[in-house]
């Protein structure tokens, strides 16, 4: 196996920084790796050392199954190569409660009608200048919601006021937003949905994250002083391409909901990973940032050393495929919660979209 490892690093690997081509890969090599090589570039402490010996059981069950993986992707049966990134010895308790739980809220929608017409084939707002802000890490608080939301209003406003890009604050969402129905969790790191923070936004406003730092905690809401507010929000149909793309190509980036479980220790490539129940089951928020024909652009919130530089590529093959998420209480719904809802495209991508609408400098009013 180590010999194989070496060949897949020496055959494929090389060097890329900046702006990420798709044709430059690095595919890691692991030949001599230990789990004591994995904790120097990924530390940790263990509560003890029968800790230590199962997150070192996990690491290795995971390195066997990445490099298996990444020869099929060398021999050209798969699109997409595994790494061995900081989730490599995380435990499947940790993993779900990752993401946190993202809901969907029906029936609100605002009065603005999306644009339609031809698309162009492509579209990656990251080539536009001061459109989208650099990648961030939620860390292990489900507040991925948050993340989505805040970076989507980030986008608004770029392209509403010309290019002022400002980097706003999650930890307003997590702390201060309230979540009575429990829209896709209790609220919190415990989870919430991308409506909802819109309409906070709306009400409230968000502070500037040099005003309201991130703590990754559930802590009590603080006073701050609102840099944007947002009118409200469009949310698009539920499981259609279409609409999304359309959305991407005309309007911004948008917050999207997607079925995380599957892609954890994803590399790079075209992601279409998603498999059985577990990759319709919407536990994640993220940031649908561009397009291709083959692929949906996503901005992830796990950090930028994860995936290609922070960014994952989800296959469009599923587009057309409807099916269905079983665990909605604990993702796509709100109470009183539904035993199911149908889930569109690769790790149900297209099932819950939207975007705020009337992003603008805030009045300077003080929330409490």
């Amino acid at each position: 196996m180590k010999s194989v490892a070496l060949a897949l690093g020496a055959a494929l690997a090389s060097a890329h920084e900046g702006t990420l081509d798709y044709n430059d890969v690095l595919l890691p090599d692991y030949a001599g790796m230990t789990y004591q090589k994995f904790l120097e570039e990924n530390p940790r402490e263990s509560a003890n050392f029968e800790e230590f010996l199962d997150r070192a059981a996990i690491f290795s069950n995971n390195l066997k199954a990445i490099v298996q993986h990444n020869l099929h992707y060398v021999a050209g049966r798969e699109t997409w190569w595994m790494k061995a990134n900081k989730f490599a010895d995380w435990t499947p308790k940790e993993l779900a409660a990752l993401g946190g739980k993202k809901g969907y809220m029906p029936g609100k929608r605002s009065d603005v009608l999306l644009k339609k017409g031809a698309n162009p084939s492509s579209k990656d707002w990251r080539q536009t200048p001061a459109v989208v802000t650099p990648v961030k890490d939620h860390g292990s608080c489900g507040s991925c919601w948050a993340f989505a939301s805040t970076e989507t209003v980030e986008s608004a406003f770029a392209l509403s006021s010309g290019g002022s890009l400002l980097e706003l604050g999650p930890q307003a969402l997590v702390s201060c937003m309230a979540n009575p129905d429990q829209c896709g969790g209790s609220g919190g790191c415990q989870g919430a949905i991308a409506e909802l923070s819109f309409d906070f936004t709306a009400e409230q406003g968000l502070p500037l994250a040099s005003d309201y730092a991130y703590t990754g905690q559930n802590t009590a809401c603080e006073q701050y002083t609102a840099a944007v507010v947002v009118d409200g929000y469009v949310k698009l149909p539920e499981n259609d391409a279409d609409a999304l793309e359309t959305a991407l190509a005309n309007i911004g980036p948008i917050a999207v909901s997607v079925a995380a479980g599957q892609f954890y220790l994803y590399g790079g490539g075209v992601f279409n990973g998603c498999t059985g129940a577990t990759g319709t089951e919407v536990d994640h928020a993220v940031q649908a940032v561009g397009y291709s024909q083959d692929y949906w652009l996503i901005r992830n919130s796990w950090g930028s050393r994860w995936g290609e530089h922070g960014y994952i590529r989800i296959s469009r093959s599923k587009d057309n495929v409807i099916s269905t998420d079983n665990k909605p209480a604990d993702g796509v719904a709100c109470v009183p919660y539904p035993d199911s809802l149908p889930v569109g495209g690769e790790c149900a991508i297209l099932s819950d979209s939207a975007y705020p609408v009337g992003a603008r400098a805030g009045a300077s009013q003080t929330v409490v």
